[in-house]
């Protein structure tokens, strides 16, 4: 080809095979243009011939190949646009051809059709064990390019809102879920802040969990002043050994420092504050590279604005669910949050650092999440592990099936209490995962139940 083939921003990591047709498709072009008898000599004897002064990948379903009319002779740009250059162009190349000729004169070839965008489902139930293998990723939800996750580091500093039914609180819980069930606490720790008193509740016994939920004003300020602080000392660990963020500090220390991530439900509600709005600022100034991620969640999304400025510009990530009206998806950063159906709970659009994406956000039933939170409460002093009916299942293992943990046969046993293939089967690989079950060395073992499992079931053996 006579010009380099550049790619647009979206496509830089595209691999070779679409670049190969792109730069194989102009070169055929310029063949037939030839062919055609678009180059000649002048009476002088100079060549001339039609050159391309840019050629384009766009995504991995266009090329645009703009034609350099300036070394045009004896023809214009409408010989090179007539119906007959277009038909031996799509022949030549074998793929569907445009011709534009305003302002200038380009080949716009489809490289393959375009992929249908896959429609969003109305439901997205969140399945652990399709997660990604880092331990704190996030999933954020269902795109139409399908499951959407994101590393916590890179999430970073997140502002979460939505009207009352919209899906946020959903959201909050299965981010919980799946942070708080594949990161350990050496890993990451957890500071909640609750004034509503119930929404966060099922993770108060976290193993992960600094302190206590904070529910009062004066707990948050307490927690928060307290997470400053940490930020500060934090800064100066950094600073002792030349470290920029965490992940440089903990990649040459001998003792790496765990993520902390301090979620504040309904955070407008200490607007005013100056303590708490102190410790906010900063938490959002310097928590992030510090390891100290910030979750501000709110169902008043005209009023984030009266979030310290700070505070607000450095909640760079926004996952909007429905909101009352336009001023209030313009002030949470998503303008069209509020055309989002009510028949839709979980839907949002998410900026990531670019333009909003529409999701569908994943959620956990009532029973999955509690089941998690008692597994979680199971790792400290206090709590029960296991429901009443997981301690029968595993009761009916160890007496009736010789501590066989057989999913079809416990399925028909407790039917009638609502249990199907699916779940028992979506538990015993939560077990797996814990240690609770033995891992089946052949497809058609079944897995069997531990000494940990049967005392936690209230069995000796």
């Amino acid at each position: 080809m006579s010009a380099q083939l550049t790619t647009t921003n979206n496509t830089r990591n595209l691999p070779t095979l679409p670049i190969r047709e792109a730069e194989r498709a102009g070169a055929q072009i310029l063949a037939a243009l030839d062919r055609l008898g678009f180059t000649h000599k002048d009476l002088d004897g100079r060549l001339f011939t039609v050159c391309f002064e840019s050629a384009e990948l766009w995504g991995d379903s266009w090329a645009s190949f703009t034609v350099d009319v300036g070394r045009l002779y004896h023809f214009d740009v409408l010989a090179l646009a007539s119906q007959k250059v277009k038909a031996t162009l799509a022949a030549a190349t074998r793929k569907d051809v445009f011709i534009l000729t305003k302002p200038g004169l380009v080949y716009a070839v489809r490289l393959q059709p375009a992929q249908p965008a896959q429609r969003l489902p109305k439901l997205a139930e969140l399945d652990l064990d399709a997660r990604p293998a880092d331990p704190l990723s996030v999933p954020l939800g269902v795109g139409r390019a399908g499951p959407v996750w994101r590393s916590l580091p890179d999430l970073g500093h997140s502002l979460i809102v939505g009207t009352s039914g919209a899906g946020k609180s959903s959201w909050l819980h299965t981010a919980l879920a799946a942070l708080l069930t594949s990161a350990s606490p050496d890993l990451l720790r957890l500071v909640l802040v609750d004034p509503k008193r119930s929404e966060l509740t099922p993770w108060a016994a976290a193993p992960h969990l600094m302190g206590s939920i904070a529910n009062t004003e004066a707990q948050a300020q307490q927690a928060l002043d307290a997470l400053a602080v940490e930020c500060d000392r934090r800064g100066d660990l950094l600073a002792a050994i030349g470290a920029r963020d965490i992940g440089g500090y903990n990649r040459r220390a001998a003792d790496p420092l765990p993520l902390v991530l301090c979620v504040i439900d309904e955070v407008l509600d200490f607007a005013g504050n100056r303590a708490i709005e102190e410790s906010q600022k900063t938490i959002a100034r310097r928590g992030r590279s510090a390891g100290v991620i910030l979750w501000a969640a709110t169902q008043h999304a005209a009023a984030v604005d009266g979030l310290p400025r700070v505070v607000n510009v450095n909640l760079t990530t926004r996952l909007v669910f429905r909101v009352a009206d336009g001023n209030a998806a313009q002030v949470a950063g998503c303008p069209g949050a509020q055309n989002i159906p009510q028949d839709r709970p979980g839907r949002l659009l998410a900026k990531l650092g670019s333009g909003p994406q529409e999701l569908q956000g994943y959620y956990l039933s009532d029973d999955a999440l509690q089941a998690l939170a008692r597994g979680l409460a199971g790792n400290t002093a206090t709590g029960l592990a296991l429901g009443d009916l997981e301690c029968d299942l595993v009761r009916y293992a160890v007496q009736d099936l010789g501590g066989a943990f057989k999913v079809n046969t416990l399925a028909r046993a407790f039917a009638g209490q609502g249990m199907t293939n699916r779940k028992v089967a979506e538990l015993a690989r939560r077990w797996e995962r814990r240690g609770w079950l033995t891992k089946p060395a052949h497809a058609t073992d079944s897995r069997k139940i531990t000494p940990d499992l049967a005392a936690l079931a209230g069995l000796t053996g």
